[in-house]
């Protein structure tokens, strides 16, 4: 059953789409990725960073 983004942000999660994993450096030891968030939503992003909240991030590997 597929739910919809209401129900996702009744319950505190946010769908953001499909992203995509970025390497930041070549150097294997000092590897590090990121994942950008959508900028439409950096009203919010502010918000929760200006509030010292923290936020659970959770990452779905689809195929494609």
């Amino acid at each position: 059953m597929v739910k919809s983004t209401v129900e996702f942000i009744a319950k505190g999660l946010m769908p953001l789409g499909l992203r995509k994993i970025t390497r930041m450096t070549n150097r294997p030891e000092q590897e590090r990725y990121l994942v950008y968030l959508p900028v439409e939503l950096n009203d919010l992003w502010r918000e929760i960073y200006e509030s010292g909240k923290k936020v659970k991030i959770y990452i779905e590997i689809i195929q494609g």
